[in-house]
């Protein structure tokens, strides 16, 4: 009889050590996690980038996803925005007309030229999704946990101080294929940047040489041109024809820009964890 109250006594032991704290987190351990263990942690935060990624990769991937978006339309570099709001500000002056026909090009509208570039970055962006998703598995446990209850960007913010530089080189061959391929009005990317940027280089030859500078003097003190007219000529500077790292740079801006919004939507919006793990990690925000 005091052996089996003995028994009795270990089992009821060994029952209540079980159900300790102490015990379901070292059980939960041996198990990979657990519902908000830290491998759990990791795999959620992976999982809603990847879904961030997917998203963002797809939307923008979209004709108009880059174009009709203000927050990821890709504009003019700065130096060709000088260049066509010059060449708007004087269009109707017939001693500047005389001077872009020495030219001898006839540049694309800005709005090819833009529409253009941001059909590069939407043919290019579905491509990177491989990349991007490659990108994330490095993420340790130790940046999940801190991440995981940081700013509403934290794990976007995370991934592109520690994949930017390796994304920037494995995209930008995406970038210069869609500029070299996509077309419109028969002109691709490239086309229409390289006849830009050599009517832009000539009109600053130009503009530099003796000639039109006494021609341009003259005309100011006649007042053929205006003191904001002389101003437009003058913020006229040299362009890169080397398009590939801009357009490259402004489409991974975008990219990282719609993760971090879907990543926001996933900590704050329970209906966008679309999946156990996303509902299980991100729910414990909801608990704080």
């Amino acid at each position: 009889m005091d052996l089996f109250k003995n028994i009795s006594s270990v089992i009821n032991t060994a029952q209540e050590v079980l159900n300790s704290d102490a015990a379901k987190q070292v059980i939960s351990a041996i198990n990979g996690g657990g519902a908000g263990g830290n491998v759990d942690i990791a795999s959620g935060l992976k999982a809603a980038l990847k879904v961030g990624i997917e998203t963002a990769a797809k939307n923008l991937g979209a004709e108009d996803g880059y174009l009709a978006d203000a927050a990821v339309k890709i504009g003019l570099p700065k130096e060709a925005i000088a260049t066509f709001g010059a060449v708007q500000t004087l269009s109707q002056n017939q001693a500047f007309n005389n001077i872009l026909n020495a030219t001898g090009v006839n540049i694309p509208t800005s709005d090819q030229v833009v529409t253009l570039f941001n059909r590069a970055a939407e043919n290019a962006a579905p491509k990177s999704v491989d990349t991007f998703v490659g990108a994330i598995t490095s993420m340790s446990i130790d940046d999940a946990k801190n991440i995981l209850f940081g700013e509403d960007n934290a794990a976007t913010t995370y991934l592109k101080n520690n994949t930017y530089n390796q994304l920037q080189g494995l995209f930008n061959p995406s970038i210069t294929d869609s500029l070299n391929t996509i077309k419109i009005a028969n002109f691709t990317p490239t086309q229409a940047w390289g006849t830009f940027a050599q009517y832009n280089n000539k009109l600053v030859e130009l503009l530099d040489s003796s000639a039109v500078k006494a021609g341009l003097e003259i005309a100011k003190m006649t007042g053929v041109l205006k003191e904001n007219h002389i101003a437009a000529l003058s913020s006229i500077d040299l362009v890169n024809t080397n398009l590939s790292d801009y357009i490259t740079g402004k489409a991974l801006d975008g990219l990282f820009l719609k993760v971090s919004d879907k990543e926001s939507d996933i900590r704050h919006n329970a209906s966008a964890r679309v999946s156990d793990v996303l509902q299980s990690v991100f729910g414990m925000l909801d608990k704080r």
